[in-house]
């Protein structure tokens, strides 16, 4: 059962970054979404930063998941979220995940990534392997040109 705010994280996700946009050729900012929509899990995070991280990445694998979007309602600071991925990201037993970190404070494109969810600051572990192959699909579309 989701909780409100993972419903409208879903909603956020289906209806504004799967949906093409101009300023990526016509390209949604995530192509992928609405084909493993299955695969991808929505959190929100009610106690903790860095074990629920430690949590969602070590799960990751095991559940044949693409990502797991966690969300922090209670915005700890944007540092702290920061350091405790970074830790994640830097244990060599995670080294095939990618983690992308979206501050709520920030408004579109950072360093070619499309953020823009307001209501919390989000952190999204990504299967790194799966994502670099579907870059590569992606990219053969015209995608990263303008990134």
């Amino acid at each position: 059962m989701n909780t409100p705010l993972e419903k409208h994280i879903w909603d956020w996700m289906l209806n504004t970054l799967s949906e093409p946009r101009v300023e990526f050729n016509g390209q949604p900012p995530c192509p992928w979404i609405r084909k493993y929509r299955d695969r991808i899990m929505v959190k929100e995070v009610t106690h903790g930063i860095k074990q629920p991280i430690q949590h969602a990445a070590s799960l990751l694998g095991p559940l044949s998941l693409m990502a797991i979007c966690l969300a922090f309602p209670k915005k700890p600071p944007i540092a702290k979220i920061k350091t405790a991925a970074e830790q994640v990201i830097n244990n060599e037993f995670y080294e095939h995940l990618d983690i992308l970190i979206n501050d709520h404070k920030l408004r579109g494109k950072i360093r070619g990534f499309y953020t823009g969810y307001t209501r919390c600051d989000l952190v999204i572990i990504q299967n790194g392997e799966m994502l670099k192959r579907a870059r590569n699909i992606t990219k053969q579309t015209g995608y990263y040109r303008d990134c």
